[in-house]
């Protein structure tokens, strides 16, 4: 394997056989627009003119995209740039991409069992700066939570990672931006990984004001976290009574 990819692995942090997660670590400073051509030489047309850090980013994304398709016997795939930015799945698929500082990872499930997922990592963001960011990340109904066992930092890192997946899971059936106090996260279990939130905004015909949802979140080693909203298609399982 080309020196670029790094520590490249499916994981199950989330014990969800739905579900079909693959990681890699990438060194920037190996990439070579080879590593297009050895995946699909159309994404040139995307990244041609983007700096090298874009494209390592957007080649490490694609390729755990790609390895975590294969869990649905899809062994060879395109995945073309559609609205937004947007990845454009599989028929059959639904999935989502995220990177951080030389770290990708995707995560794919089959749209007959699965309405939405969204995946998000984040390098834990500096004190400092979650000091400058929180009136536009935090909620004042959130200012509790920082109350924690956690570091503020800590938890403002959360939260906006969790928003952030919460947004790519449902972009795709809400169809326009929103910003980040469309949800407000109401209890974090540490221990758990796990974490409940309402939507504060009527976003779409199927994610409306007051209903409640969870997501799941895991503490890397580095000091990075994953954050995961998946949604299966029996609403029952995810909509407040």
């Amino acid at each position: 394997m080309n020196s670029f990819y790094v520590n490249s692995a499916q994981v199950s942090w989330f014990d969800n056989d739905l579900l079909s997660i693959f990681q890699t670590s990438f060194d920037a400073t190996a990439y070579d627009d080879g590593l297009i051509t050895e995946l699909n030489p159309d994404y040139h047309a995307f990244i041609q003119k983007a700096v090298t850090k874009r494209k390592s980013e957007f080649v490490a994304g694609r390729f755990c995209a790609l390895k975590s398709l294969q869990k649905w016997g899809i062994g060879d795939a395109f995945i073309p740039v559609g609205e937004k930015r947007s990845p454009v799945w599989p028929s059959g698929i639904i999935g989502s991409i995220s990177h951080c500082q030389s770290y990708a990872m995707a995560v794919t499930t089959q749209s007959r069992y699965s309405k939405a997922v969204g995946i998000d990592v984040e390098d834990m963001v500096e004190p400092e700066m979650a000091d400058k960011l929180q009136d536009t990340i935090i909620n004042p109904d959130e200012l509790v939570l920082q109350a924690g066992i956690e570091p503020p930092n800590v938890v403002f890192t959360l939260i906006f990672s969790m928003k952030e997946s919460f947004f790519k899971a449902v972009y795709p059936h809400v169809g326009y931006y929103f910003d980040f106090s469309a949800i407000s996260l109401q209890t974090i279990d540490w221990h758990m990984g796990r974490a409940e939130f309402k939507i504060n905004q009527n976003l779409s015909d199927t994610f409306k004001t007051g209903d409640r949802l969870s997501g799941q979140f895991k503490m890397l080693e580095d000091k990075k976290i994953v954050t995961l909203i998946h949604i299966k298609n029996n609403p029952s399982e995810y909509r407040e009574p």
